[in-house]
């Protein structure tokens, strides 16, 4: 939950689509009609909490993350500020009358030097000159854990400097969602109900802009439901992972504990025959497996107020490279898990061996009758050894599928995003007209394609990895209804935009400079596109499709360049011209500058930069970083889950050829008198090593057959995060029993080694 008084009373509020989106957002005019009308919450406050601001102070300019909001928003939570104060009611009611702004605490602190000073000043933001009146406490940057870290809050009277996309005192410019806090007595199921009653109203009085639109309440916990699934998944993969981690190393320390009982077999029967009950003595050596099992936890804690960290670098960046609000701590409830969880693994891998211990055959015990050595003695630890063996299996073909997944998102499907960066340039933010915004932009591409170690060069409305939907048909079609028809991906992008990228053009042409606002509509078309649009075949070039009611000529056909995980079928991806910007609407002229390089994309970016400046310093520049930097922040879920399976399955490896490397010593061990005597008959000492070391293998091959066969199935599960690879891959399915077998060998080396070199008569003497 969120670090407010009575956090159990916020509710976050989110609008319905009918045959859309579960949790979209509202429009201000919406939020006014509940807000005034709602009585199950004491407060309704509404905020859009991805601003883009450009902020500019002490001659620096720089973009960071803003937070519209209405004037109760600080005080439903029921926060105090740091310094200053929060917005009052009546700097919340003229739309552009009162240029106030709350920086965060962190922005005090690295901007202003904690400076009180600041209260009164103003800053320019967009544009626009603010007066600070407060400081938001220190760490609050928002209630959503995972969304974009804010470092400053306007009254929503200036949504305008906020956001320039659309009219938001319109009912058709849905930005904003709603926070509530229940009232006294009420529940968030009589709050569902009042909302739905006043949305059926909205419908009613409002029905070009509000049909088919609902609410849907939540409990303000976690982070935003439309990322909770893939969240989920991640989080579900890594307790699957751990899981299999905890029973290698209670199998590993079960069959140590197995041996130490071996050992201490005629110590135990003394025990026994003088009089000592049973369940005393599996409590004795219970006892000593929850010792380790706790100090386990203890250690387990350490390297836990380390390993948070390391898990909080995936998510402390969105896919746009801006700083999110994450925040990883050990709370009472995760010491409570821990404790439970090393209680109960020290009774998983203590029970048996201390049951197995404790009913010896007393008289042979007691006579240095030894049956350790023989094949029912050393049975169940061959068992945990193939166990272990299976269980890193699992994770190795895992492992190997998600490597050969991290490399196909990185090596770009149907694109090369090595040597290429990716700025976003935004003209918008500053109030620039349609006109001097195409200006700036074309200026800027013309400076950068002049500069040396620039390849190309080329606008576009998103990066390559994702892209907007509408609607498609051809002429003499009936225009489909809202949600319904073929809606394929679509991009606006420049000329050379396919060149930059590495795209390969199968047929036709790429967009040129003749292909401007006023000129017929062009469009370029995937190859799984043109198949849908004329499957009977034929070529699509000079061919005409509506877009949005927009009609274009196809002008080429290029390959599928989209990341679709396995089991997904190719997306049908149109391509428009960045320069008809009026062939999907009126929004600003901002783009996604992709620029390909000679050299390190990295070294390039002050270049770059120093470029774009020279054209309009004032204009600011964002997701400046290599293209493959990119790609690495929208796909963390391949990179968490590769960089889990991998390092546990190293890990798993390793304590598999730990107790593969017991079992045979102790094997070894434990037959030295057998070994004597067929060596004292003449028997080779190298083909007792290779006995010892067959036994090894043939372990490691019972458990790599045991493990396969519990892989194939359990590799689907790992379908959403593998692309470019499906779950029944060659090399990960070889890779893995390979590297088993190869520590294998190597763990069975030593007990073979020692098994050459015992002395017979020292041995016999012993005996």
């Amino acid at each position: 939950p969120p670090s407010v008084p009575d956090p159990s009373r916020l509710v976050h509020v989110y609008q319905s689509v009918r045959g859309g989106a579960r949790f979209a957002s509202f429009s201000l005019p919406d939020y006014s009609y509940y807000r005034e009308r709602v009585h199950a919450f004491s407060e309704l406050a509404a905020h859009y909490s991805s601003a883009p601001i450009n902020f500019v102070a002490g001659g620096e300019s720089r973009e960071i993350n803003g937070a519209v909001v209405t004037a109760n928003y600080f005080t439903l939570l029921g926060i105090q500020p740091k310094a200053g104060r929060f917005f009052l009611a009546e700097e919340d009611r003229v739309p552009g009358r009162n240029p106030v702004a709350v920086i965060s605490g962190d922005l005090w602190r690295r901007q202003f030097g904690a400076d009180r000073r600041i209260l009164g000043e103003t800053i320019r933001l967009n544009g626009t000159l603010f007066t600070v009146v407060g400081v938001a406490p220190e760490g609050f940057h928002g209630i959503v854990p995972g969304d974009l870290a804010t470092d400053v809050w306007i009254p929503s009277a200036m949504f305008s400097v906020g956001y320039r996309y659309c009219d938001v005192s319109r009912r058709d410019c849905h930005i904003v969602q709603l926070l509530g806090r229940l009232a006294a007595g009420s529940t968030l199921r009589e709050a569902q109900a009042q909302m739905e009653t006043l949305a059926r109203q909205l419908e009613r009085s409002y029905g070009e802009t509000n049909e088919g639109r609902g609410v849907v309440l939540l409990p303000a916990r976690g982070v935003r439901p439309a990322e909770a699934d893939q969240n989920r998944r991640v989080a579900l993969l890594l307790s699957a992972v751990v899981t299999l981690v905890l029973l290698i190393a209670c199998a590993n320390v079960a069959g140590l504990l197995l041996a130490r009982a071996t050992a201490r077999r005629r110590e135990i029967a003394v025990r026994l025959a003088l009089g000592a009950g049973r369940g005393r003595l599996v409590r004795q050596l219970l006892t000593e497996s929850l010792v380790i099992s706790l100090l386990g936890g203890a250690l387990g804690l350490v390297a836990a107020f380390w390993a948070k960290d390391l898990l909080l670098t995936f998510y402390a960046f969105n896919t746009e490279g801006r700083p999110t609000a994450f925040s990883m701590g050990l709370d009472p409830a995760a010491l409570a898990f821990t404790l439970a969880l090393s209680l109960a693994t020290g009774i998983l891998f203590g029970l048996f061996p201390s049951l197995q211990a404790t009913r010896p055959e007393i008289a042979p015990a007691l006579k240095h009758e030894d049956r350790s050595g023989t094949p029912r003695g050393s049975r169940l630890r061959d068992v945990l050894v193939v166990a272990q063996a299976a269980l890193s299996i699992v994770l190795l073909v895992g492992a190997g599928l998600l490597i050969r997944s991290l490399a196909s998102v990185r090596a770009g499907p149907g694109f090369d995003p090595s040597h290429v960066v990716l700025l976003r340039l935004r003209p918008a933010l500053v109030a620039h007209d349609p006109g001097r915004a195409l200006a700036f932009q074309r200026e800027v591409l013309h400076r950068l394609e002049a500069l040396p170690g620039v390849v190309a060069a080329s606008p576009a409305r998103y990066p390559p990895q994702w892209g907007n939907t509408l609607p498609v048909w051809l002429p003499g079609e009936l225009p489909p209804r809202k949600g319904e028809g073929l809606q394929p991906a679509f991009n606006l992008v420049g000329p050379r935009y396919f060149q930059t990228l590495g795209i390969s053009l199968l047929d036709g042409r790429d967009f040129t400079e003749q292909d401007q606002t006023g000129t017929p509509g062009v469009a370029i078309v995937n190859r799984t596109l043109a198949s849908r649009l004329w499957p009977v075949g034929g070529d699509p070039i000079g061919r005409t499709l509506i877009a949005q009611r927009k009609t274009c000529r196809v002008v080429g056909v290029v390959s599928d360049a989209q990341y679709r995980s396995e089991g997904e079928p190719p997306l049908p991806f149109l391509y428009l011209d960045f320069w008809q910007e009026d062939a999907i609407g009126s929004e600003p002229v901002d783009s996604r500058t992709h620029v390909r390089v000679a050299g390190d994309p990295r070294r390039m970016l002050p270049a770059i930069r120093k470029v774009i400046a020279a054209v309009d310093p004032n204009v600011p520049v964002s997701e400046d970083r290599p293209l493959s930097e990119g790609l690495d922040y929208s796909f963390r879920s391949v990179r968490v889950a590769n960089t889990m399976l991998v390092s546990f399955g190293t890990l798993a490896l390793f304590l598999a050829s730990i107790g593969l490397y017991g079992a045979l010593a102790f094997s070894v061990a434990r037959r030295q008198r057998e070994i004597a005597i067929r060596m004292a008959l003449g028997a080779d000492p190298r083909r007792l090593a290779r006995m010892v070391m067959r036994k090894g293998v043939f372990l490691a091959l019972s458990g790599a057959g045991i493990g396969l066969c519990a892989a194939l199935p359990l590799a689907r599960l790992l379908g959403s995060v593998l692309y470019g690879v499906g779950h029944h891959d060659p090399t990960a399915l070889v890779f893995a029993p390979a590297v088993l077998v190869a520590v294998a060998l190597l763990a069975s080396g030593l007990p073979a080694r020692k098994a050459m070199r015992v002395d017979p008569m020292e041995a016999l003497r012993n005996e």
